[in-house]
């Protein structure tokens, strides 16, 4: 830069960052004024899961809302799969990444989730201290199983709550010592609309 235009940003820039001193002293004896603080901006997002969009998309073709519900029972059953990545699939600090708000390891491809399952993943991968074991927590899963998780986890991953008939308002425990009458259970994580 020529040093006249170096001069000239100069100034333009001392002008500009002096330029709130210079108006707080031309306000010095205008009685005090409080300015309001602009609302925040920032969404108000609690779970992954409040990202997430309120309807499921088209299904894959060959995946129903019956396998759905039934890769639900394998992933928080048989698989295991809660154990690390949580009852509500919210993830857990040092083991499963969060699945409802996204994929970290697997493209949006039922097929890519399902070979993912099959296989897990080694530690070196995971960005914790566990591996993910092939076919479930106790690496039992059938090929049916696992693509029925699969196709749980698909679905989990694409849409906020369960948003399909059969699908659960929470899948938290029960709330200890709550009177059995009030069906009371721990604060559910989806969307009105959904069915229990």
């Amino acid at each position: 830069m020529r040093p006249r235009r170096c001069a000239v940003a100069l100034a333009v820039g001392a002008a500009i960052s002096c330029a709130p001193a210079l108006a707080a002293q031309a306000g010095h004896n205008a009685p005090h004024e409080t300015t309001a603080q602009p609302a925040s901006r920032a969404p108000k997002v609690k779970t992954h899961d409040d990202l997430q969009p309120d309807t499921l998309p088209t299904l894959p073709a060959g995946m129903t809302t019956a396998m759905l519900v039934a890769g639900d029972s394998i992933f928080h059953g048989d698989g295991h799969c809660f154990a690390c990545h949580g009852q509500e699939a919210e993830g857990m600090p040092a083991a499963g990444d969060a699945l409802t708000a996204g994929l970290n390891f697997a493209q949006y491809d039922w097929q890519a989730i399902d070979s993912l399952i099959t296989t897990g993943m080694p530690q070196e991968l995971t960005r914790s201290p566990i591996a993910m074991p092939p076919r479930g927590g106790k690496s039992n899963l059938t090929d049916a199983q696992v693509r029925l998780v699969a196709a749980y986890v698909w679905a989990i991953s694409q849409a906020r709550g369960e948003p399909w008939p059969g699908g659960h308002q929470s899948h938290a425990p029960p709330v200890p010592n709550a009177p059995a009458a009030t069906g009371a259970t721990a604060k559910p994580r989806h969307a009105a609309g959904h069915v229990p």
